[in-house]
């Protein structure tokens, strides 16, 4: 009988013993998978973060590439406007230098026919 109570004690601290070791690694197996399940979690979210970050700065350079599209053609419009002022102007020089031309040769014609006017009133 005595035998038979030190083999039951005996066993069950064995199998308390082996059995604790057990949970005890479970505890430990888990606590692990907590840390992963966090890791991989915490990189999700930076992850997503950064997602947003690149969204919104695509967005912002999105915003300024069709401002500095609209300037620029604002600009295109506006050199145009100039050469054509430019061309007119040049024109319009050219057009008053043959004007002047002009009246300087009718000044001309004029004193020729008055002079000839005079000699034939003279004659």
């Amino acid at each position: 009988m005595k035998t038979k109570t030190l083999l039951f004690t005996f066993f069950t601290g064995l199998f308390t013993f082996f059995t604790s070791q057990v949970f005890a690694q479970s505890t430990i197996n888990e606590r692990e998978q907590r840390l992963e399940q966090d890791s991989v979690k915490d990189k999700a979210l930076g992850d997503k973060k950064r997602m947003n970050d690149l969204a919104s700065k695509k967005k912002s350079t999105q915003t300024d590439a069709k401002t500095a599209k609209a300037n620029l053609k604002e600009a295109s419009r506006i050199e145009k406007d100039a050469s054509n002022a430019a061309k007119e102007a040049k024109q319009a020089s050219r057009m008053e230098s043959k004007a002047q031309r002009n009246r300087i040769n009718a000044d001309k014609q004029a004193k020729k026919a008055e002079k000839a006017l005079e000699k034939s009133g003279n004659n």
